[in-house]
């Protein structure tokens, strides 16, 4: 005869006691789950984790008191391997950051239905991670920001690094013409072009145009 599967267990934490029935119906008679206890308290949750060693949390974020990334910094220390899925209303992107340093494994919205909120449990449960669509966008939409502010930041850098002139020579430079065709762009003698590369390659800390130009592409002027 087989061995039966054992269920994972679960532990919700969450100030609202609404919301704490309303998940252990939602889940609680799926066949391999089960719920092992409710907390509304955030100060009762190391009490009932000893005493009864769930196998993965459902964390509240904004709870009285002790909120919902204290407990995952708290419990994480405590007891490293725990498994902790915050589900919450916020989609804030500094609150989703700071849940995942702190120790969580995955990161749900309560607008979420019973089929992923499974789906999400299973994967932690099993030392995975979850994130749901919505974060994910969240999560991608700020390193694309980030980018970009970077990048502006890198122009800004490069542009104050240069004189004016420098600039400009810069530039030309990365469209790819030679001095001559930069000194008559710009009424100045090769010579001086010449000086202008000289300077701006020892300011950018590059030894040649083709380093200067990956230099120049890595910072987003091209």
């Amino acid at each position: 005869m087989p061995e039966k599967i054992k269920p994972i267990k679960i532990l919700i934490v969450d100030d609202q006691q609404i919301v704490i029935d309303g998940l252990s119906a939602l889940i609680g008679n799926a066949p391999d789950l089960k719920i092992v206890a409710g907390v509304n308290d955030p100060e009762l949750v190391f009490e009932n984790v000893k005493d009864h060693n769930p196998d993965v949390i459902l964390m509240d974020l904004n709870m009285p008191g002790k909120d919902g990334i204290e407990c995952t910094k708290e419990l994480k220390e405590a007891i490293p391997d725990i498994k902790i899925l915050m589900l919450t209303g916020y989609d804030d992107i500094e609150l989703i950051r700071e849940s995942l340093k702190t120790g969580a494994r995955g990161y749900l919205l309560k607008n979420t239905g019973k089929e992923e909120l499974v789906i999400a449990i299973k994967a932690v449960a099993t030392g995975g991670r979850y994130l749901d669509d919505n974060v994910q966008d969240k999560i991608i939409q700020s390193f694309t920001d980030e980018t970009k502010e970077r990048t502006a930041s890198n122009e800004n850098n490069i542009s104050e690094l240069l004189s004016k002139r420098e600039n400009e020579i810069l530039k030309l430079i990365i469209q790819g013409k030679k001095s001559a065709e930069i000194a008559s762009e710009l009424f100045i003698s090769i010579n001086t072009v010449d000086t202008h590369r000289k300077n701006i390659l020892a300011k950018c800390d590059v030894k040649n145009t083709a380093q200067l130009i990956a230099f120049a592409s890595k910072s987003g002027l091209i």
